[in-house]
């Protein structure tokens, strides 16, 4: 049996360890709570104009796929972007054409391209703002451009109590609303066959009751689960992958355009081709004018020898008119960057307008054929630049049509 002293002084140590442990774990936590409270938060001082690195280090995923995606427009200092990437590349990346080598200025790069913030608007507004002339050296779209509001708060799709920054919640981010900033090029009325026109093509075509319910974000910003920090302690949410799939997207464009070839009348050469928008909430192409499809047919024989061939060219055009050779000496008196791509319009001449949301386009064409069996062959091909000369090699294939017809 112990010794009552014995036994008071174990007692004794046993408590003095566990004070020490409890004032250790007090400390501690005071320490953390002190640094928490001393440290300062996320601020942005230069604005919308934060390089997008800025957000990376936080935020790595959505950066990496930014930097692959619209961010392979920028260079930076601060981190290696690569200065051409592959399919995932889109808008100027990829163009090979810059306004302010053919006669453009800087303010028309700016009228997207800018470092400015903007408050988004409503779906039935429309408008641009003007550049930020604090910042009128920079001309890129950063993840501030959408993210940061005017107030200098990150807003987000959802809400979040944990990061380093003032945050807020914006839904509108989910909706075509914060598209419409950029993807629109009138303030007035749309233009029915003209570039930049995508918003209003959504809006008046496909964002109709029992039509189309998705926004813009459903098909060029598709879902996952992770992080929106990779080192944060928050649970994964859905996130829409910054990528912006689009014209340089193999899998956008196959399921956009549907092709079938039509013999109206048996044993005749008498071809109908139906191109039908049936997976794009806008027109087929849109954006830029620069942007086409191809409808590319061949008439073979049964020795595989092309006996007929014909190709017709859907595109938006430059202007509220329809491209035409007919406004070449015209086009002479315009000056500048209107004036240079006026006329390169107008130097391919009439084409097919783009097919519009839900859309089926018929083109006809009656080959002379002698008596015979032949193979027609059809192919739809989109290129971002069909002024390149020689044509763009990005090219991709966007679907394709056979039919075996009796001539007599």
């Amino acid at each position: 049996m112990r010794k009552p002293e014995k036994t008071k002084k174990r007692i004794e140590r046993v408590t003095m360890k566990c004070s020490l442990k409890l004032a250790g774990t007090v400390f501690t936590m005071f320490m953390s709570l002190a640094s928490i409270a001393l440290a300062e938060p996320v601020s942005f001082p230069k604005g919308a104009a934060t390089p997008s690195e800025t957000c990376g280090e936080c935020h790595q995923t959505l950066y990496r796929e930014y930097a692959l995606g619209v961010g392979s427009d920028n260079r930076s200092a601060n981190h290696s972007i690569p200065a051409t990437v592959s399919s995932a590349a889109t808008a100027h990346a990829t163009s090979k054409f810059t306004p302010l080598a053919s006669g453009g200025d800087v303010e028309w790069c700016r009228a997207c391209h800018f470092a400015g913030s903007f408050n988004i608007p409503a779906k039935g507004e429309l408008g641009k703002q003007l550049p930020n002339v604090a910042n009128a050296g920079e001309i890129s779209i950063t993840c501030a451009t959408c993210h940061l509001t005017p107030e200098g708060k990150v807003r987000g799709v959802h809400k979040t109590g944990n990061a380093p920054h003032a945050s807020v919640a914006e839904p509108a981010l989910q909706s075509s609303a914060i598209c419409a900033h950029c993807h629109v090029d009138t303030t007035d009325k749309r233009i029915v066959g003209g570039q930049y026109q995508t918003f209003m093509e959504w809006r008046e075509d496909f964002n109709k009751p029992g039509l189309g319910a998705q926004q813009c974000q459903d098909c060029h910003m598709p879902r996952t689960l992770r992080k929106l920090a990779e080192d944060s302690d928050g649970a994964p949410v859905a996130v829409g992958r910054h990528l912006w799939t689009g014209g340089h997207s193999g899998q956008r464009l196959g399921g956009s355009l549907s092709l079938a070839i039509i013999q109206r009348d048996k044993e005749k050469a008498n071809l109908s081709f139906s191109v039908t928008n049936i997976g794009a909430g806008h027109s087929v192409p849109t954006g830029p004018n620069a942007r086409g499809v191809y409808l590319s047919v061949d008439v073979l024989d049964r020795q595989g020898v092309s006996r007929a061939r014909k190709e017709w060219l859907f595109a938006p055009n430059f202007s509220a008119r329809p491209d035409d050779k007919a406004f070449l000496e015209a086009d002479k008196k315009l000056s500048g960057y209107e004036g240079y791509a006026q006329t390169r319009a107008d130097a391919q001449g009439v084409h097919e307008a783009p097919v519009r949301a839900g859309e089926e386009r018929l083109v006809n064409w009656d080959p002379a054929l002698a008596p015979g069996l032949y193979t027609v062959k059809a192919q739809l091909r989109y290129t971002t630049d069909r002024f390149a000369a020689p044509v763009a090699d990005d090219e991709k294939v966007m679907g394709s049509a056979a039919l075996l017809i009796t001539s007599k």
